[in-house]
């Protein structure tokens, strides 16, 4: 158990952290950054899976047949669109408002739907835990929104920027279900010998693949549309795309911790599990801001209040 929350703290701290490589992009344009991350996303979920799953995965994927991996890979395809969604919204209503709409919905939905559709609903003392947690996640997730909020100078922007911002946590919370729909592949991986961090790379793969390669054609539609192809062989792309390559390994690393972490929590590993890591992620994001300057000169007193709660939120949710 003490294995599986240490796993689970560095992947917050991954998660938390690859979003510094967001705040600049040039000389691409934003779909070409994009679409180079999502293609960097693919090269390495797909490599890893594909290395650390040896030769005997493909035939244990085969037998399944395409049916079995149809929802994880819809539910990947889901995110990815909306990530998309996310980078737009904020561009209509900010980056703090946009993170908290998605942020919580994404709690929500990635934690109780996986409940829900495989029949793991705690009951007793593990539900007024688990309920807690969530809520106090909640709480945590609107006092920082809120903070950030005032420190933006207000909630401007459209009605649009609030739907998109819906539309991605609802979008987001689906990779979790996508994850937690391959649970008995990843038994069965165990059973055949398979390393834990090999069961976790296979079951996030389709999922991963899905939503990035949604995201890669989405851009290149844009791209082309836009006539901004161009920008890929401008000076200082090559640097970027090397950037782009650190950040999605990062932010790979955070999903793969968290997948073994999963494993280890057992049967509420990836529902209670989902509530942990986007608290700590939260908190960790929290801090880069703090460091970076991002802060400076704004009052504070709601964001460490927020903080406290996330806090809170993960001793409630630990002890479920």
């Amino acid at each position: 158990m003490v294995y599986g929350f240490l796993l689970l703290l560095l992947a917050g701290l991954c998660q938390g952290s690859f979003g510094l490589g967001y705040k600049k992009y040039p000389p691409f344009s934003w779909a070409a950054f994009w679409g180079v991350y999502c293609l960097c996303c693919i090269v390495i979920s797909g490599g890893f899976a594909a290395v650390s799953g040896g030769v005997g995965v493909f035939s244990m994927i085969a037998e399944r047949g395409p049916g079995y991996w149809l929802a994880p890979i819809l539910c990947g395809a889901v995110w990815g669109l909306s990530a998309i969604g996310f980078s737009k919204g904020i561009t209509m209503i900010g980056m703090s408002l946009v993170y908290g709409v998605s942020m919580g919905i994404s709690t929500i939905v990635g934690s109780v739907a996986p409940m829900i559709i495989n029949k793991t609903v705690p009951s007793g003392g593990s539900l007024f835990f688990f309920a807690m947690g969530l809520i106090l996640t909640l709480l945590g997730v609107v006092l920082v929104t809120a903070a950030g909020v005032k420190r933006d100078g207000g909630a401007k922007g459209s009605a649009l920027g609030i739907i998109l911002s819906v539309l991605s946590g609802l979008g987001s919370g689906m990779m979790n279900v996508g994850f937690t729909r391959t649970e008995d592949f990843g038994a069965d991986m165990l059973l055949n010998g398979a390393g834990s961090a090999a069961v976790s790379a296979v079951r996030w793969a389709p999922v991963l693949i899905g939503g990035c390669l949604a995201g890669a054609l989405w851009c290149a539609a844009e791209m082309s549309a836009k006539k901004e192809w161009k920008t890929l062989t401008e000076n200082g792309a090559l640097k970027r795309c090397g950037v782009l390559f650190g950040v999605a390994i990062v932010w790979y690393a955070a999903l793969l911790l968290y997948g073994l972490s999963s494993e280890a929590l057992g049967s509420l590993g990836s529902t209670a599990g989902w509530i942990l890591f986007n608290a700590l992620a939260l908190i960790v994001s929290v801090g880069w801001g703090l460091k970076t300057g991002e802060w400076k000169g704004h009052k504070k007193g709601a964001l460490f209040a927020g903080c406290a709660v996330l806090i809170a939120a993960w001793v409630f949710t630990a002890l479920a």
